[in-house]
């Protein structure tokens, strides 16, 4: 899952992207904490298990992912702040309620995959 973590993390680059060039830079900052899930599951496959060739354990790995998920939403909820007065408090709220949801289940998704490669699914689902 780390090239589509990469992806993902590319496509919200390139929002992030189009939202300063646009002139909307407070959508621009409340969007970059949605780069940080994606792009902690990138480095961690690609930079630190395959290139560096660290052992992690499953335990370790999905601990990061925790880690970043509650990063990322306590980010999301600073970040919703710089909207501008004229985004009424509605739409904050439901900027962090989908962004929250979309970072929850992507975390599920990446734990669910490190759980199926390692074997241990099966211990969980019984």
């Amino acid at each position: 899952m780390a090239v589509e973590c990469g992806v993902i993390a590319g496509i919200f680059v390139l929002f992030v992207f189009v939202f300063f060039r646009r002139g909307h830079s407070e959508w621009a900052l409340a969007t970059l904490p949605l780069i940080l899930l994606p792009l902690a599951d990138f480095v961690l496959e690609m930079v630190i298990i395959k290139m560096l060739k660290v052992e992690v354990t499953a335990f370790g790995a999905i601990l990061t992912l925790v880690v970043a998920l509650a990063a990322s939403a306590a980010w999301i909820g600073a970040a919703s702040g710089t909207l501008r007065a004229k985004h009424n408090k509605r739409t904050a709220a439901t900027f962090i309620g989908i962004s929250n949801v979309f970072n929850v289940a992507l975390t599920a998704i990446l734990v669910m995959d490190i759980l199926s490669r390692t074997g241990k699914l099966e211990a969980v689902i019984r």
